[in-house]
This record gives structure tokens, C-alpha cells and sequence, in this order.
């Protein structure tokens, strides 16, 4: 195929809004005699079949043909294998295709023979938290993850049926302006070091620059073990809608309300009768149903192993 060994493609039939059908044609047709091609048919199959094939060491290449949601179940299942040998590649046809972008990958790269990649060791996240039932909860995330009004827009989006990539997700943001209940004090500490408690809109972490097609940390890198971490005070309807449009385009974020740093470790907590809504790497992994008042992210410098674009970490 495009990387000189055997590759592993695990592919989501229904990527980018159903239109994945095109993309998937012309996968087959580039695939080598020693390669496969598998189909996830249901949530969180992607983990299941990556972390089974990471596991068998069959596979130097494990492949996510599909949006940021599938990059991310491929992601998290060869890291949940232990295998530190075999590499990540993102063949991005979904509706963000965030990770892609930060791996310096457009959305049409392997479509391209000759096309020049190689391979880099990337941070990793671990999300942890306890719900209102005692258990224990927890997963990997390989581009970001964010509590409060995001994981609402991401909630929101998955409602929208009928549009991809930005305008997919300005829709899902002016949603959840009307739905998103901002509640009282979170407490945040970054590396040991709390923040004042106060309300919340929203605490991001971001290894990688985008979320949702918005650039929210263009300063990050999926390199340097740390998270870029905004949390935003409550901002109103008008205020958040002017700054959308410096998101979309790349600017840095100034607002007073938003405090903006790094670190390797964040713990977020929420007072009684409360609780968090969260997503890491545009998948709802936490609802307030959930009953949980307490996140800790935690960053794995270099854990894995990734197909990266010929210009990723170098500067711009």
C-alpha cells in the first residue's frame, strides 16, 4: 500500500454523514494483496478490532478510514493492546477530521501515491473519573477533550443529520447556546496548582490545535507532553458568536474570562447536585446521568505511535 508494509484498514461504512460509500470504493481499489480492509459495524467496534489486532502483532500499520470518531476508537484500542510497535494512520473522510489536521495529513493524502508520510511518536490523554454509583470510569483520547458547553455542542451535533465540517458544527454551537445550563463553582487544578472556583462554560485540554473544525489551541503540539488548557468563564450568546469566527480562522483566543495555560495533569470537580458532561475526541464518554462531579486528565508522553504528514513538527 502507501507505507511499504502490511496494513490493517479499519473502516466506518458510515463516515462523514453516510457519504463514506465513494471513499471506501477507491480504498479497496488501493489496497495490496497483504493488506485487509474491516468494516465496524457497531459503536466502539473500532476499539474492539484495533486493540484485538494490535494485540495479535500481525499488523505494523492500523489504519482508521472514517471521521475523528473513528480515528479515535482505533486509537484507543491499539493503545488498550500494549503495542508500541505498530502505528496509527488516519485516512480522514468524516466531518471534522481534527487529528488528521494536526498530523499534518489532508483530508486527500492517501488518495495519492508517492504521497511523503513518516513515522512520529505522539502524547497521548487518559480520562478518568468515579460516577454517582462508586465505579470507576475511563478512557484514552488522542486529540483532546473537554467538559461544560462542549461536550453539550458535541451532544448537539449529533442531532444534525444533514451537514459536515464547519457549518455542521456552527449550527451544533448556536444549539447548544439554548440548551446549556451553567451551573455553580468548578474547582480546576493544573499540576497541583488550583485555579479560583468560580462558574464554568467550559474547561478544553487540547493536545492537538482543532476541535470541531475550530482552532481552539493553534499553539499546541501533539509532541511536547503537556495539554493546552482553556477554561472559560460564562460568556454570553453575543460574545461567544463573535469569537467564533477568529476559531475558525486560526487566531489566538483573548477574553478576559478565559484563562488559558499548560499542563500535564488537570483535575476538574463540580459541586453536589451537579454534574459533568464531557467528550474526549468529539465522543460523549460522560452525561449527567452519569451522576459524575469528578475528571482527572492526565497526559502519556509519546505513548503512541503515528503515520504523521511530511511537515508535521516543524514550525507552522
Amino acid at each position: 500500500m502507501w507505507f511499504g508494509q502490511r496494513v490493517l484498514v479499519i473502516a466506518n461504512p458510515s463516515a462523514g454523514r453516510g457519504r463514506a460509500a465513494t471513499s471506501l470504493g477507491l480504498l479497496r481499489s488501493l489496497l495490496g494483496k497483504e493488506d485487509r480492509l474491516v468494516l465496524t459495524e457497531s459503536p466502539r467496534h473500532g476499539v474492539e478490532l484495533a486493540r484485538e489486532a494490535g494485540r495479535s502483532g500481525d499488523w505494523p500499520i492500523i489504519a482508521a478510514a472514517g471521521g475523528d470518531g473513528t480515528a479515535h476508537e482505533v486509537g484507543c484500542g491499539l493503545l488498550e493492546s500494549g503495542n508500541h510497535e505498530a502505528a496509527l494512520a488516519v485516512l480522514p473522510i468524516g466531518s471534522a477530521n481534527d487529528y488528521a489536521c494536526g498530523l499534518k495529513l489532508g483530508r486527500h493524502w492517501w488518495k495519492r501515491p508517492g504521497v511523503k508520510t513518516r513515522l512520529a511518536q505522539v502524547d497521548a490523554g487518559r480520562l478518568e473519573w468515579t460516577g454517582a454509583d462508586g465505579k470507576p470510569g475511563g478512557t484514552w483520547f488522542i486529540n483532546g477533550m473537554a467538559a461544560g458547553f462542549n461536550g453539550q455542542v458535541t451532544l448537539e451535533s449529533r442531532k444534525i443529520r444533514h451537514l459536515r465540517g464547519l457549518p455542521l458544527y456552527a449550527l451544533a454551537v448556536w444549539r447548544a447556546l439554548g440548551s446549556h445550563r451553567v451551573g455553580g463553582a468548578w474547582r480546576v487544578s493544573v499540576d497541583g496548582v488550583a485555579l479560583a472556583e468560580r462558574p464554568r462554560l467550559t474547561v478544553s485540554l487540547a493536545l492537538g490545535p482543532r476541535e470541531g473544525n475550530f482552532v481552539v489551541a493553534p499553539r499546541a503540539s501533539l509532541t511536547d507532553g503537556l495539554f493546552d488548557i482553556l477554561a472559560a468563564e460564562p460568556l454570553g450568546m453575543l460574545e461567544i458568536l463573535r469569537l467564533l469566527p477568529g476559531l475558525a480562522a486560526g487566531a489566538a483566543l483573548t477574553h478576559p474570562r478565559v484563562w488559558q495555560g499548560r499542563g500535564a495533569r488537570v483535575e476538574l470537580g463540580i459541586g453536589e447536585g451537579e454534574a459533568f458532561i464531557a467528550h474526549t475526541d468529539g465522543e460523549l464518554v460522560v452525561l449527567p446521568a452519569m451522576g459524575v462531579r469528578g475528571l482527572t486528565a492526565s497526559v502519556a508522553p509519546g505513548r503512541l505511535r503515528v503515520v504523521a504528514g511530511e511537515g508535521f513538527g516543524t514550525a507552522g
